[in-house]
């Protein structure tokens, strides 16, 4: 007999699943059985089962197994959404309904071929780096489907996997000379919001993340050791939710050392904010409001900081390129300066040196290059 149950989603929808026993497949003389969530209703689930059972009893098991690589992959992301953070949900699903989906997902899983994989494989190598992530996000489904007992074998296992293209492996760099976020800096503190100011300054003089900033809550920042704790970020969810979340390594929780100078621009930027606050009749200033907010207290929107720096681009004359551009150009002043790749990366959250040397190596050669001229220099 068929076990009807309700479950409640991320996003607080109650919805209907059915499991079940469907007899032995006699090709196969394997079990099939039948879950299936995203009912509505019982009555909508029942109604599915006894569909699925007739159809089985009319045609054999055949039809049962005629399901699309999108059906198999909605039944394999109810279980994964379980398994991971919200965010890392949304970017896995985004992935898939960006570059998969539209070329797998209306075809029968039975009727794809190694050479269909081999064809997804050479064509994502052509425009993405990551082309390889996704042939395995395929793989991943095509392992659910054998458990399930769709199909037998896995095709994306058999294909021969591209090599990157080098001009796709050295990804460029975005980041500002020490001239433009001058005139960056300049331009945001003479004619922007006192939080606008803030915001960049801090983010260029501390390499956090976006997120990681729009995080920061005042308990965050200890004023009389001046160091920035990193413990919490904020991120977007299904829906475009925004909501805070833990770093996803060990090293990306850490702590900052602050300037002179930005401690004194953090309290100017707090004592505004909290008269801002009390204007507006928000009286919730404590340690868990956040440092950069809305008249509500709440974070500000994560899309918010991209139209802010396009505007102050525009106006100071630089390029336009986005807020992840002051983290860079964190990283590659410092790397300028010779401080070693170590201190840059505990300072970025990077989960290695290595990752901090991969991701700045263009950066690392003229270090070496001024290091030869050096040496040339003192010999000559």
């Amino acid at each position: 007999m068929p076990t009807y149950t309700q479950y409640q989603k991320s996003n607080g929808a109650n919805l209907w699943r059915v499991t079940g026993y469907l007899g032995v497949n006699p090709e196969t003389k394997k079990q099939v059985n039948i879950n299936k969530g995203g009912f509505l209703t019982q009555k909508a689930a029942k109604a599915y089962y006894r569909q699925v059972s007739y159809d089985i009893l009319k045609n054999g098991f055949q039809n049962h197994k005629d399901a699309t690589f999108k059906e198999i992959y909605e039944l394999w992301l109810e279980t994964y959404e379980l398994t991971v953070k919200e965010s890392s949900f949304v970017k896995l699903k985004q992935k898939f309904d960006t570059h998969i989906l539209p070329t797998f997902g209306e075809k029968e899983i039975k009727k794809i071929r190694v050479s269909d994989i081999q064809k997804f494989a050479n064509t994502m190598r052509e425009k993405n780096t990551q082309f390889k992530e996704y042939v395995s996000n395929v793989s991943r489904i095509f392992d659910f489907a054998i458990k399930q007992g769709y199909v037998s074998e896995n095709p994306a296992k058999k294909i021969v996997m591209p090599r990157k293209k080098k001009n796709l492996q050295e990804k460029e760099i975005n980041f500002y000379t020490k001239d433009e976020l001058k005139k960056l800096l300049e331009y945001a503190k003479n004619n922007e919001p006192f939080q606008i100011y803030t915001f960049f300054f801090l983010l260029a003089n501390t390499g956090c993340r976006q997120g990681e900033i729009l995080g920061l809550q005042w308990d965050c920042i200890n004023f009389d050791e001046k160091v920035l704790t990193i413990k919490q970020t904020l991120t977007r969810g299904k829906n475009r939710r925004q909501y805070l979340e833990e770093p996803k390594t060990k090293k990306s929780r850490r702590k900052i050392p602050l300037t002179d100078e930005t401690i004194s621009i953090l309290k100017k930027w707090r004592l505004i904010q909290k008269e801002e606050c009390l204007k507006l009749g928000v009286n919730i200033f404590d340690g868990k409001q956040f440092v950069f907010c809305d008249e509500k207290g709440e974070p500000i929107q994560l899309s918010h900081p991209r139209l802010w720096l396009h505007r102050i681009s525009k106006h100071a004359g630089i390029p336009k390129l986005s807020p992840h551009a002051l983290r860079h150009t964190f990283a590659t002043i410092l790397i300028g300066q010779g401080i070693n790749f170590k201190t840059v990366s505990e300072l970025l959250g990077h989960s290695s040196v290595s990752m901090t040397l991969d991701t700045y190596a263009g950066v690392y050669q003229e270090e070496k290059i001024d290091s030869i001229n050096l040496l040339a220099n003192a010999l000559s």
